[in-house]
């Protein structure tokens, strides 16, 4: 059974988008041995500076995921994000490297089979 994990990622090579400012999402199915390329995602930024609530759009964009990884998130977001049952990682580099760190550790393991809030 694989995890469905978002990337925040301009360009699909590099980890590289804050929560609140990414414009893209690369997503992927992450199974016990191998990860799978599902498709780009593009979001409007939730945030133009610093901001304070209104993920709302961003976090529906994203409700299949069962984690997500940008450079980083706030607080705030990360508690909104987090109430919908979508685990939240801060990370940076190669998305190659995160997802060969992530089955290689079986950092994952634990999400799989666990459905995000408000799945059915």
């Amino acid at each position: 059974m694989a995890v469905r994990v978002g990337f925040a990622s301009i360009d699909g090579n590099i980890l590289d988008q804050h929560f609140g400012h990414a414009r893209y999402w690369q997503i992927y199915d992450i199974y016990e041995d191998d990860a799978e390329f599902v498709e780009v995602r593009k979001s409007y930024p939730a945030c133009n500076g610093h901001c304070e609530g209104g993920f709302t759009d961003l976090i529906e964009l994203l409700g299949d995921c069962k984690a997500i990884f940008s450079v980083k998130i706030g607080e705030g977001a990360a508690q909104a994000v987090l109430a919908k049952g979508i685990r939240v990682f801060e990370a940076q580099g190669s998305l190659v490297n995160i997802i060969a760190a992530l089955i290689e550790q079986h950092a994952l393991e634990q999400l799989q089979g666990e459905q995000p809030a408000g799945a059915t």
